[in-house]
């Protein structure tokens, strides 16, 4: 694939400025520090972060968890569009997200959404509410405070599901002052208006309305149904309600959300002869390359309607029953997902063979309740320099439920699709025959002969060649947890904290089918069938700290994790119906500081987590060559390495540094029954059953070893008294595989993309225009390349990047 992903030419729209990153704190802090005196617009000291990272409110140097941390003002000044826009500046994550599903990956764990009975491995948490969906998160694009990675197994605090890490997102709160604001934003192929209002109710009320209305021109022309596809859009209105008085604080949620796509993601980036010959009788401008064109029969639509409450009260207790410091907090969150629509088509092509459809809305639904206690006291019975600690129960329910029809579209079209793959395959005999003609000469007018015929042998083999599968799905947890911070000596301290959960969840599956090809082709067969599970989880914590002042620690910590076993989404057979738990033990070295006066912030942390039964996705081969993606358990997996993050504001005003590492050597400890590649002989590890491969010491999917990021900028002011920020960004990712079976044809090249940015500012930070490039080296980016199903030897890509592209975001508070 390493041709194929070269530089493209420049196909810019619109061209509105130049850009860059640059840190949040940069902007803010200089407006906050601004005055007549044209030096002091300048800030010479890095502002305070507090984070949420271990449900108290910290200053980040305090936190013993190696955490990555992006502001609000950030994701508004980069000309992101969406969070995966972000990834970049963060070591070792990677993500991917849109209205039908999202993909997670910290230190090269996480979960595929290809399967929608998926639960992700890194938990998303916004507001304090944990989703069960990791697309949730596309709901909450503005209007953000910050958002916090948290790397690393986070069970005892966060809970089952939070194997790899956790996506800790915080959005802006009502304050007291009345006022309006919010985004505009133009780019190349995007536009959106972000309103907000801010009220004042009174001496205690205060409200905020936030909207997201965004329109997407496309990542990719569809030429045979001559539409754009992938044109991701949204309405989104979100509001807040919270009322403060003496010790009591309540805050009130709610968010409603439509989006939609045109959702023919998948482009065929390499096809064998004959099958290339087909697809072109169906669709003359077909072509496989990594381009922003592709070619698929099926109108794919992807909507998806989220809304949510939730509730928070907070009870200052300070002082009663001698505890100096703590509060007591109730969570309660009530969320719902329905997939509306969602059309597949599962050969990516523009033959009419194969697709999966939903036959009515799918719906997802989580009620959840935490109660909490947390604080800080003084000492343990006059013993010790300090205690912090938090103290609560959990409460989870969710529902989900699926019905889709597995259809072969055209017989004939199948016929003639099947006779081409097969002349095609690699690892097949290419003189197979006809009549003494060529398979791949026939293909067409064998599938047109079949198709004359089928009202004559449609009394024999079916009118329709379709299955219907549906699952449904219970979920419920509840849960014990805790977990304290206790200074044994002045600047030492212990922390312990575990959690005690248990899970049930039950299954109903369905299995039916119309039809003699079915079940020859996708390996279906009929059943009826219901699975109870129940699992217990313990998910420690033990670690040493050290803190010699308040800006400054070194921790050494042990955590568990735990991930819940589950159902497959798609049951066309009994076999996979369900997969089991996945654990992770992490042991982490870091340390944290502000240095140089304040000036420079330095992170970093060393880690080896390892996985057992670690859940893998993938597409199991049905007993005709068919596909249908489902989760299986790996052995067992390992990852090493580390993160390193730098904040400089350097001694020449206005000039600032922010850089960013992760290495991740993640691999397979043990897995000799891995899925093989569609094509064996390209893969040096089959087994001799050619049905399977030894991964064993192989990389994980998905698993960059390097990333890393570079960001200086100088701000300084210009005439008429406004800040100018200037600044580049260079993000690099090494290579890396796109799919479990780590095929030649998956794998991604390293990339280092470069972009760069105006913001141009007032001092008071009422107002900002934000002149943005992203991607100024044009690379190209594939997150996905799978096998096309019932066709060895021709893979299809899901590209992530936009090409090269500008933004202009007007930004303003009056």
């Amino acid at each position: 694939m390493a041709n194929r992903l070269g530089p493209k030419p420049l196909a810019a729209k619109l061209a509105v400025g130049a850009v860059a990153v640059l840190g949040a704190w940069q902007i803010n802090a200089a407006a906050a520090t601004a005055s007549n005196d044209d030096d002091a617009a300048l800030p010479t000291v890095l502002p305070e972060i507090i984070v949420t990272a271990q449900k108290l409110s910290q200053n980040l140097e305090q936190v013993p968890v190696s955490v990555g941390t992006i502001d609000g003002a950030l994701m508004q000044q980069s000309g992101a569009t969406g969070f995966p826009d972000l990834q970049g500046y963060l070591g070792n994550v990677t993500l991917a997200l849109s209205p039908t599903g999202g993909d997670f990956f910290i230190r090269g764990f996480g979960t595929l959404s290809t399967n929608a009975g998926f639960e992700p491995s890194v938990a998303t948490v916004v507001d304090g509410i944990y989703y069960g969906r990791s697309n949730f998160l596309s709901v909450f694009f503005n209007d953000d405070q910050r958002m916090e990675v948290l790397r690393g197994p986070q069970g005892t605090l966060f809970g089952k599901n939070s194997t790899a890490g956790v996506f800790n997102l915080v959005t802006r709160a009502p304050d007291a002052n009345t006022g309006m604001g919010g985004e505009l934003l133009l780019g190349s192929d995007q536009r959106a208006v972000r309103p907000v209002f801010n009220i004042a109710l009174g001496e205690h009320w205060a409200a905020r309305i936030a909207g997201n209305f965004s329109r997407d021109d496309g990542l990719l022309h569809n030429t045979d149904l001559d539409r754009p596809e992938v044109d991701t859009s949204q309405n989104t209105i979100r509001g807040r309600l919270r009322y403060t008085q003496g010790p009591a604080q309540i805050d009130l949620g709610a968010f409603y959300s439509q989006q939609w796509l045109n959702a023919n993601n998948f482009q065929l980036i390499k096809v064998t002869a004959p099958t290339e010959a087909l697809m072109r009788d169906y669709d003359p401008q077909f072509e496989a390359n990594l381009d922003f064109k592709n070619s698929a029969n099926v109108p794919s639509r992807g909507e998806t309607h989220f809304a949510g409450a939730n509730a928070t009260v907070d009870y200052t207790l300070d002082g009663l029953a001698g505890i100096d410091q703590w509060k007591l907090t109730s969570v309660t969150g009530w969320a719902k997902q329905t997939l509306e629509s969602r059309d597949i088509d599962g050969d990516f092509s523009p033959v009419p063979v194969v697709r999966d459809t939903l036959i009515k809305p799918a719906p997802y639904k989580q009620f959840s309740q935490e109660v909490r206690v947390g604080g800080h006291d003084d000492s343990i019975l006059d013993f010790g320099h300090g205690i912090d600690f938090v103290i609560g129960a959990y409460y989870f329910d969710s529902t989900f439920v699926s019905n889709d029809q597995y259809q072969l579209e055209d017989l004939g079209a199948a016929l003639a699709f099947l006779t081409a793959a097969e002349a095609g395959n690699p690892d097949g005999n290419p003189v197979l025959r006809l009549g003494g003609v060529p398979l791949a000469q026939t293909a067409y007018g064998l599938g047109q002969l079949v198709d004359l015929l089928q009202p004559l042998i449609d009394p024999a083999i079916g009118s329709e060649q379709v299955a219907r599968v549906s699952l449904d799905q219970e979920t419920s947890t509840a849960a014990l947890f805790g977990q304290m911070e206790y200074f044994v000596f002045e600047d030492w301290s212990v922390i312990l904290g575990g959690r005690v959960g248990h899970e049930h969840k039950k299954g109903h599956f369905t299995s039916s089918h119309e039809g003699v090809f079915i079940p020859l082709v996708a390996g279906q067969e009929d059943f009826d069938s219901t699975i109870n599970r129940s699992e217990n989880e313990f998910s420690p914590k033990a670690g040493l700290k050290w803190q010699p002042r308040p800006n400054a620690n070194v921790y050494l910590t042990w955590t568990r994790g735990y991930k819940s076993g589950g159902f497959n989404a798609l049951p066309l057979n009994p076999d996979h119906l369900e997969f089991e738990p996945e654990r992770a033990t992490s042991l982490e070295l870091g340390a944290k500081a502000r240095l140089l006066q304040g000036s420079l912030r330095v992170s970093a942390a060393l880690f080896d987590m390892r996985f057992s039964n670690l859940q893998v996705s993938t597409f199991e081969a049905g007993n005709g060559g068919g596909a249908a993606p489902v989760f299986l358990n790996a052995a067992s997996a390992r990852s090493r390495g580390g993160e390193l993050e730098i904040n400089w504001l350097a001694p020449l005003r206005g000039l600032a540094f922010y850089g960013s590492a992760g290495y991740a050597d993640a691999y397979y400890t043990h897995y000799p029954d891995a899925p093989a590649c569609a094509v064996p002989s390209e893969c040096p590890n089959t087994n001799s059953d050619g049905t399977t491969q030894d991964l064993s010491g192989r990389t994980l999917s998905n698993a960059p070893r390097w990333t890393a990021a570079a960001v200086p900028s100088f701000t300084t002011l210009v005439p008429g008294g406004a800040l100018a920020t200037f600044a580049v960004d260079v993000l690099y990712r090494s290579g890396r595989y796109v799919d479990v079976d780590l095929a030649p044809e998956k794998y991604q090249p390293a990339t280092t993309e470069l972009n760069a940015r105006v913001v141009l500012g007032s001092r008071q930070g009422n107002w900002m225009l934000s002149l943005a490039a992203r991607n100024l080296t044009q690379e190209k980016i594939v997150d996905q390349v799978l096998d096309e199903p019932l066709a060895p030897g021709n893979y299809a890509a899901s590209r992530s990047d936009r090409g090269r592209v500008f933004a202009a975001n007007l930004i303003f508070d009056i």
